[in-house]
């Protein structure tokens, strides 16, 4: 029996072959640091306070984010409900008029550009070693 058992043995010849092996989640992880690193960046701060003070003066006070609205406004166990739709329509309507999605994916582009090309060799690497762990496990299934 392996160390760890099967489940570990059959992980390890999967996603860790070799002592260079490149998590399967780092991609994952960038992609989540340049999320984390945009909600923090001056410029989405300032347009999610102007889509708050919107959403304010369309009746939805108290709100700091788009991912407030669903718990703020207690809509857990009726998203589709009529409350949901018009909280929905006036979230759609704050967001063009401040133009959050555009300022907001830009400013996250760059952040992923950024760390796209300070981690090209190790994403490189990801690349060609993910292909070969999906080659891999094809051939296992036969």
């Amino acid at each position: 029996m392996p160390a760890g058992g099967c489940g570990r043995e059959g992980y390890r010849k999967l996603y860790a072959p070799t002592k260079d092996s490149v998590d399967l989640l780092f991609a994952f992880g960038l992609a989540s640091e340049a999320h984390e690193r945009s909600r923090q960046d001056s410029r989405v701060v300032d347009v999610l306070k102007k889509w708050s003070t919107c959403m304010d003066k369309s009746g939805y006070g108290g709100i700091g984010t788009p991912y407030e609205v669903i718990e703020k406004l207690g809509l857990e166990n009726d998203k589709g409900g009529p409350k949901a739709v018009t909280a929905a329509r006036a979230d759609v309507a704050c967001k063009r008029e401040v133009n959050l999605v555009g300022i907001w994916g830009a400013v996250e582009k760059a952040y992923q550009e950024r760390l796209v090309e300070e981690h090209a060799e190790t994403l490189a690497l990801y690349k060609k070693q993910r292909e070969a762990r999906f080659k891999l496990a094809a051939s296992l299934g036969r």
